[in-house]
């Protein structure tokens, strides 16, 4: 293992060791609504990560888009002029 891939793993130890007591003393004090909440929420939260990273979410190619050279504008990647700015490329 390297010293390069090390530092970040006991950066994030750290932060768990450090944050992990307040953690479960917040979800102790949650009663059965809480949980509730709680669960939902993140099963929501999985499920737009889910829809999010899924092949159909972005039907759009973005290898086939560039930006603009004078205005930065999105524009088609084999567009002679600039739909926003009507520069020439």
């Amino acid at each position: 293992m390297s010293s390069q891939s090390l530092g970040p793993k006991l950066i994030a130890i750290g932060f768990a060791i450090l944050v992990a007591p307040y953690l479960i003393a917040f979800y102790l004090s949650l009663g059965p609504v809480g949980w509730t909440v709680a669960g939902v929420s993140i099963i929501l939260i999985g499920i737009a990560v889910s829809l999010r990273e899924s092949p159909g979410y972005d039907d759009v190619d973005r290898l086939e888009r560039t930006n603009c050279d004078a205005c930065g504008s999105r524009i088609d990647a084999d567009a002679d002029t600039c739909d926003y700015c009507g520069a020439v490329r």
